[in-house]
């Protein structure tokens, strides 16, 4: 009977999370509406906007939102706090899993000219690790600039 009562809480529980998921996406114009009141901070990479250019960015918004969609919206609002347009030629490339990431990663690490950034929750002392440490050497060697940062426990027996 206790086990009976487990599975339909945990069914229960399934089916309260999996329509969670299905939210739709928020109504931008109604959050921005809400949030008049308050000044809204953006930041770019040379630090906090002042307060008049953070006003300006949603005034802006605010007089093109009724002929925007969503995501030409979010396109505005990122371009306005960088002050600058998109750079075109940056590219997303779902990898699934190790098969198909580590490769493409070691790829990436081997293009680098400038620098590279990199971040992993574990780094392990492994094949895969030393062919990170030793590409991250090598082109640290070759004067590309860079920088990792790994988790403390997901690294523990790193190799780095």
């Amino acid at each position: 009977m206790v086990i009976r009562a487990l599975k339909l809480a945990a069914g229960t529980a399934f089916c309260l999370l999996a329509a969670a998921g299905c939210a739709t996406p928020p109504d931008t114009d109604a959050l921005m509406d809400r949030h008049t009141g308050q000044a809204a901070r953006f930041e770019n990479a040379s630090g906090p906007l002042s307060a008049q250019k953070s006003a300006a960015i949603l005034a802006q918004l605010k007089r093109k939102s009724g002929d925007m969609d969503i995501l030409e919206k979010q396109i505005a609002l990122e371009q306005a706090i960088a002050g600058s347009p998109l750079i075109l030629g940056n590219k997303v490339t779902l990898l699934q899993d190790g098969a198909a990431t580590y490769p493409a990663m070691l790829a990436a690490i081997r293009k680098a000219r400038d620098h590279i950034n990199l971040e992993s929750y574990i780094i392990e002392d492994d094949e895969i690790g030393q062919q990170f440490a030793n590409l991250l050497l090598e082109q640290q060697g070759r004067g590309v600039q860079v920088s990792a940062i790994y988790d403390s426990v997901g690294g523990f027996n790193n190799c780095l």
